[in-house]
């Protein structure tokens, strides 16, 4: 819905509603994103310390139990994108998305591995 304004000049102004109504139905997902963008930085270094301990159990777990070679392969190459996407500061939820990504594959790895 788009209104105007009519200004003291004569001139007027119009607004679109659009973007203050989409900003009140943002998901749980985009309310966490919008409030991580605050300490970009700390968001950054704690995904990649926290992905990295995260994806180095799950590789040690893997190595333990002798399983296939695509499983440590897999662990490796998500939890560099991760360390990828912090490193070249990627926009936010590319950063937040990578890091859930590598927690979950890695704790897939390593409860099917116990």
């Amino acid at each position: 819905m788009e209104s105007t304004i009519n200004l003291k000049s004569g001139q007027t102004a119009s607004y679109s509603t659009k973007n203050v109504s989409a900003q009140r139905e943002l998901s749980a997902y985009g309310k966490l994103i919008q409030k991580l963008e605050f300490s970009y930085f700390g968001l950054i270094s704690m995904t990649i310390l926290i992905g990295s301990i995260i994806a180095g159990i799950a590789a040690s777990v893997v190595l333990d139990n002798n399983a296939p070679i695509w499983q440590l392969c897999t662990i490796a190459a998500i939890a560099m994108a991760n360390n990828t996407s912090g490193i070249a500061q990627a926009p936010t939820k590319w950063v937040v998305g990578t890091f859930i990504l590598n927690a979950a594959v890695s704790t897939i790895f390593i409860l099917a591995n116990l």
